[in-house]
């Protein structure tokens, strides 16, 4: 009987680190076309480091994976993504304020 085990690696990303943009588009669903224009949008900070091998800071991957998922599964362009991304980041920076509003409200 042949028995194989796999070995997993993991690694804590943080700020300073990058991940090759071909890699993002496995981990997103998306093509290398719409992480440039992303990052063209303002969407995700880019480096070209070689030259020819884009790179994205790894603290990207949630936001491109909700693009990923705007554009794979509900067939939006990746303007509108960009545009829901930013609307989705707005509403839940909104209700942050709200719950901290509400527990100085409760407060005095």
């Amino acid at each position: 009987m042949v028995r194989v085990t796999h070995r997993l690696e993991a690694h804590v990303l943080d700020e300073g680190d990058w991940i090759a943009a071909t890699e993002i588009c496995q981990l997103c669903r998306l093509d290398l076309g719409a992480v440039r224009e992303l990052a063209e949008l303002g969407v995700v900070a880019a480096r070209e480091i070689p030259p020819d091998q884009w790179q994205i800071p790894a603290t990207a991957l949630p936001r491109l994976r909700v693009v990923g998922r705007l554009m794979h599964d509900l067939g939006v362009n990746v303007s509108g993504a960009a545009l829901a991304l930013e609307l989705l980041e707005a509403r839940r920076e909104l209700e942050r304020r709200i719950r901290t509003l509400e527990r100085l409200a409760s407060d005095h």
